[in-house]
C-alpha cells in the first residue's frame, strides 16, 4: 500500500464525519464524571447490551452489503444490454446497405444519457422509463431486415434493461427493513448512554474506552447509510456504484453516432 493509497479520502471519510460527535461524547463523559452524576459501574448486563449492539449492526450491515454487492453489477448489466442491441444494429447495417442505423444508436445513447442525468442529479426515472419504451419505434425498421428469433432476443435485452432501472429505482427509493433500523436506533442510544453514565476505578482507562466503543458504533451506523443508498451521488457518501461503465458506453456510442453521421 503506497502514501497515495492511505490518505485517500473515500477511506477516511466517515470516520472525519463521526470525529465531531466522538469528541462531544468525550466531553459530556468528562463533564458527567466531574458532576459526580455516574449511574453505577459497568458490570455484565452493560457487557450484554453492547453485545446486542453489536449483533444487529453486524446483521443489518450484512443484508446491506449483499444488496450492495448486488447493485455494483447493475451499471454493467444496462451496459451489456444496450451494446448488444447496438452489435446487431451495426450487423445489420453491414449486410443491408437500405437500413440507417443512426435512428436506433441515437436511441441507445439517449437511454444512457438519461440513466446517467437520474443518477448523478438525482432526477426522476420517468424519462429513463420513457427512452426504453421509445425504443419500440426504433426497433421497427431493424424488424423488417431481422428474422425473428433475432428481434425477440433485442426485445429481451431491452427489458433487461427496463428491469435494472425498475431495482435502482426502488433500491434508491426504499431503505432496508425499516423496522431493524428502529431497533438499531434505541439500541445505539441505550448503549451511548450507558457509556456515559457508566464508571470504573480508571477513569481515563473508562474514557479511552468508551470513546472508542462509540466510535466504533458511530462508524458502522454511518456505513450501513451508505450502503444502504449505493445510487445517491450526492457528495456525502463514500460507498456510491461505480458509474464509469455507463460513461464510457455512454461517449463511445456516442462517437460512433457521430461517425455514421460523418463517414
Amino acid at each position: 500500500m503506497n502514501f497515495r493509497t492511505f490518505i485517500d479520502m473515500s477511506k477516511w471519510g466517515i470516520l472525519l464525519r463521526i470525529l465531531p460527535l466522538t469528541a462531544l461524547f468525550c466531553l459530556t463523559k468528562w463533564f458527567v464524571h466531574q458532576m459526580h452524576w455516574g449511574l453505577g459501574k459497568s458490570d455484565s448486563q452493560i457487557g450484554s447490551l453492547l453485545a446486542a449492539v453489536t449483533f444487529i449492526l453486524a446483521f443489518v450491515l450484512n443484508g446491506t452489503l449483499s444488496d450492495y454487492r448486488a447493485s455494483e453489477d447493475m451499471p454493467d448489466q444496462i451496459v451489456n444490454a444496450v451494446e448488444t442491441i447496438q452489435d446487431t444494429n451495426l450487423l445489420i447495417a453491414a449486410r443491408q446497405p437500405d437500413y440507417d442505423p443512426t435512428l436506433l444508436t441515437q436511441g441507445l445513447v439517449e437511454i444512457l444519457n438519461s440513466v446517467l442525468l437520474c443518477l448523478k442529479q438525482n432526477k426522476p426515472f420517468l424519462r429513463v422509463e420513457n427512452t426504453v419504451t421509445n425504443l419500440n419505434q426504433l426497433l421497427v425498421p431493424l424488424s423488417k431486415f431481422c428474422e425473428a428469433p433475432l428481434m425477440a432476443r433485442l426485445q429481451g435485452e431491452q427489458g433487461k434493461v427496463r428491469l435494472v432501472i425498475a431495482r435502482i429505482q426502488r433500491i434508491r427509493n426504499t431503505d432496508f427493513l425499516p423496522s431493524a433500523y428502529g431497533l438499531l436506533h434505541t439500541l445505539i442510544i441505550a448503549a451511548s448512554f450507558a457509556l456515559l453514565t457508566t464508571y470504573t476505578e480508571y477513569f481515563i482507562a473508562n474514557l479511552l474506552v468508551s470513546g472508542f466503543l462509540f466510535t466504533s458504533f458511530m462508524y458502522l451506523l454511518f456505513l450501513i447509510y451508505d450502503l444502504d443508498n449505493p445510487f445517491e451521488y450526492d457528495g456525502k457518501s463514500s460507498a456510491d456504484i461505480d458509474l464509469s461503465p455507463l460513461e464510457h458506453s455512454y461517449h463511445r456510442l456516442s462517437t460512433s453516432l457521430s461517425e455514421i453521421n460523418d463517414p
